[in-house]
């Protein structure tokens, strides 16, 4: 009869096994005082929207606009319009944009656009709605 080999039976762990062992766990520690900060910081407060704009670039027959929303709350928006109003050549003119999804403490950024290549005056930006997350 044959032996089969025998299996090593030394309970220590090389290096490998322990820089394995020791990520894992820094890992994993990680994750846990992530969520726990997160848990602990973070309030009730509804969205809060706040819209800026930046230059306008002309070109192309229209007049387009960078707009960033901030939501500066601690829960997040749900299918954001914001309408933005200007005047030129006496008449006002307005522009819509829809966000489908403001994250809390984050921003997203769009454009909008007039048409022609004058600038309009006056330009304002209001958040006409949004909804908030689904109820817990």
């Amino acid at each position: 009869m044959s032996k089969s080999p025998a299996l090593p039976t030394s309970k220590n762990k090389n290096w490998l096994e322990w820089t394995v062992f020791v990520l894992g766990a820094a890992c994993l520690t990680g994750v846990i005082a992530v969520l726990v900060h997160q848990s602990v910081t973070t309030g009730e407060e509804p969205a809060r929207l706040l819209v800026r704009m930046g230059t306008p670039l002309v070109g192309s027959d229209q007049v387009r606009i960078p707009v960033w929303v901030v939501n500066e709350g601690d829960e997040p928006a749900v299918a954001v319009v914001i309408e933005i109003d200007g005047t030129s050549a006496g008449s006002v003119q307005s522009s819509s944009l829809h966000f489908d999804y403001v994250p809390h403490r984050s921003h997203r950024e769009g454009w909008i656009s007039f048409p022609g290549e004058e600038v309009p005056a006056n330009l304002s930006a209001r958040v006409l709605s949004y909804t908030g997350p689904a109820s817990r």
